[in-house]
């Protein structure tokens, strides 16, 4: 069904945009280095793939990991440009990560929501899947309507 004011809307910003919240379930200690490198690959890997299926700008990516039990215990990543590439945070002060949750928010010009979303979920399952972490999906969303309405 088309929504006149949300494809207008979109029309003028052109900007495609997903988020998903993961929970992450290890049986392992996981060094923080390796959750930092685990969210960059994924900024990469995720707009790379947007990229090869028509996006044609990085509005910004975004990334952040913690521990379930300790919401401070967290890696923050960003992602604007492959010139300048991923900068990461890592505010896990050598904590292991053991279980938590990672988010991921993805905006790119040239395709839209549904298609940010079609593209990223492949992604990240294949980088779980080579890291052998189990995960679930939590939430994810893409917009369905304006974010501000008159």
């Amino acid at each position: 069904m088309e929504d006149p004011e949300l494809d207008m809307h979109r029309s003028i910003d052109g900007l495609g945009k997903f988020s998903v919240t993961l929970k992450i379930d290890t049986e392992r200690d996981i060094d923080s280095n390796e959750i930092c490198d685990l969210l960059s690959k994924m900024m990469i890997d995720v707009t790379k793939a947007c990229f090869d299926n028509g996006a044609d700008m990085i509005g910004h990516v975004k990334s952040c990991a913690h521990n379930g039990d300790d919401e401070t215990k967290i890696c923050t990543a960003n992602l604007t440009s492959f010139k300048t590439g991923v900068r990461t945070n890592d505010m896990m002060s050598g904590t292991k990560f053991n279980g938590g949750y990672i988010m991921l928010h993805v905006i790119v010009h040239g395709l839209w929501d549904p298609q940010v979303r079609e593209i990223s979920l492949p992604v990240i399952d294949g980088l779980m899947s080579e890291r052998n972490l189990e995960y679930r999906v939590l939430r994810d969303f893409f917009e369905t309507e304006k974010r501000m309405k008159n």
